[in-house]
């Protein structure tokens, strides 16, 4: 028999673990495609993979952070996962009509579908996470995520050194995660809680739409928002200008990786004490979270202005001289980008998911703006700067949006009070 509960030593090792390969899982793919295929595939895998995260986005339809958090239980598990089927139906077109809208040839288009199939398990996987998150198991989540990722590297790894093709290492891996998610997910989430059918009735899947989709565009937006200053390489610069871009980027992922391991256990409780009217308690876990990613941002920063250009060069064997200030500069925008995140999560918790677009919506102008004329005139250091500035905005942004919505609703719980 499954236990019910879990100690929050384990729930923390296992979140951490999945948390942490999860984030490496685009390292070290890109990391085998640049070392077996060369630097060009290199940047054709990476616009892919780009493609391929954002149209995640359209499978996720951040209904995961919501369903987690909906501690009232407005809508059942049988209502999230005929919705999860709906998103990830969609997803499939999207993915489709997207990667011909950019014309490639057919290898590259090939590639770029192979690594929207490969996501579109991630997203399917989703809707297991958030139920085992919601019944406070993200012990069970956060090992299935870790033995979901690393068999389906492995698989990628092995077939890509046995064949070179990334197209079918890609369809080995993809295949390695539905079979995980019939085998695993599925039987263990049965063995806590009973979900039924997928319930696809109108009445709650327009609900769950309406309540998720300013988060899913405000989701769209913050993986375009990344992408931008891809996008602008591929129109004005070099396949292996894309490699170089996606190889700096990657150390920022070590930021984003260890304040997940903290954001992911507070949302229940954020969750909690707001639906408890406790401010304060709410605002002390925002606090400790910031300074989780200040602390982080500096020992990354420091540690990869020391040695991070020569570990890079030594794990992907590609010339990144010169590449250190563009290195610091994302490394910035990754720890600019971890806290925006953090007061993400706290407006999808206080259910003020319009105001995620407002900082979107403006972060995007900039970076739509500045990007491409940086990257044609700097290269690579001119898209660094260009992704730390949205960072940036995006941030200021969200931390007033939040402030204000907060205030709105505290102010609403006094009048309340007042009423009773």
């Amino acid at each position: 028999m499954l236990r019910e509960t879990a100690s929050r030593k384990r729930i923390y090792l296992w979140n951490g673990a999945g948390s942490a390969v999860y984030a490496l899982s685009s390292f070290l793919l890109l990391l085998v495609v640049v070392r077996v295929c060369g630097s060009e595939e290199g940047g054709v895998f990476s616009i892919g993979y780009a493609i391929a995260q954002l149209m995640l986005t359209v499978g996720v339809f951040e209904a995961t952070t919501f369903f987690a958090t909906d501690a009232q239980n407005r809508f059942t598990y049988a209502q999230y996962l005929g919705f999860k089927i709906v998103t990830c139906a969609l997803m499939v077109v999207v993915s489709i009509v997207y990667v011909l809208s950019f014309g490639y040839d057919a290898h590259k288009a090939l590639v770029a579908y192979s690594l929207c199939a490969y996501r579109l398990f991630e997203a399917l996987a989703q809707y297991w996470f958030a139920a085992f998150q919601k019944e406070e198991r993200l012990d069970i989540a956060g090992f299935s995520t870790v033995w979901r990722s690393v068999i389906s590297i492995a698989l990628f790894v092995a077939v890509l050194l046995a064949c070179g093709d990334v197209v079918a290492a890609m369809i080995a891996a993809t295949a390695s995660e539905a079979v995980w998610i019939a085998c695993y997910d599925i039987p263990r989430l049965r063995r806590i809680r009973t979900v039924g059918r997928p319930d696809f009735s109108s009445r709650a899947l327009g609900g769950i739409f309406l309540a998720c989709l300013p988060l899913f565009i405000g989701s769209f937006m913050s993986i375009y928002l990344g992408n931008v200053c891809k996008y602008a390489i591929d129109a004005v610069g070099t396949e292996h200008m894309q490699t170089v871009f996606n190889i700096l980027f990657m150390p920022s992922f070590v930021i984003n990786l260890f304040v997940n391991f903290f954001i992911r256990p507070s949302l229940t409780t954020l969750a909690a004490l707001w639906a408890g009217h406790d401010a304060r308690g709410f605002a002390r876990i925002i606090v400790r979270l910031l300074g989780v990613v200040a602390g982080m941002t500096a020992a990354v920063e420091l540690a990869c202005l020391a040695v991070g250009i020569p570990v890079l060069e030594l794990f992907y064997g590609v010339d990144l001289e010169g590449c250190l200030p563009a290195l610091a500069v994302l490394l910035a925008g990754g720890g600019l980008l971890s806290a925006s995140n953090v007061f993400y999560n706290a407006l999808v918790v206080i259910r003020a998911q319009s105001g995620v677009l407002i900082g979107y919506a403006v972060a995007i102008a900039v970076t739509s703006l500045v990007a491409s004329p940086l990257v044609a005139a700097s290269g690579v250091q001119g898209a660094s700067v260009a992704y730390a500035a949205s960072c940036a905005v995006l941030l200021a942004a969200f931390g007033i949006v939040f402030f204000l919505f907060a205030r709105e609703k505290m102010r609403y719980w006094k009048h309340e009070g007042k009423a009773r």
